[in-house]
């Protein structure tokens, strides 16, 4: 079963592709700041203009009195 497996592994690696470029690897904080940074920030954008969209609103009406301040 070993010697299977062995040979299913050694078979998923892949010769790159014939013509293939490859640019210059991501620094450590490149890579962070796209895929950790990126969709953090992009998170909390959205939820602050979700919130800015649905979050209650104070009223601004005039303050009506209260049952402990007004004897009818």
């Amino acid at each position: 079963m070993m010697i299977q497996l062995a040979q299913a592994v050694s078979n998923l690696r892949m010769a790159p592709e014939d013509g293939s470029m490859p640019g210059e690897s991501l620094s450590a904080a490149q890579t962070a700041l796209y895929f950790v940074g990126a969709p953090v920030g992009l998170f909390l954008l959205i939820s602050v203009i979700v919130y800015a969209l649905t979050g209650e609103r104070k009223e601004k009406t005039e303050p009506k009195d209260s049952v402990l301040t007004h004897i009818e």
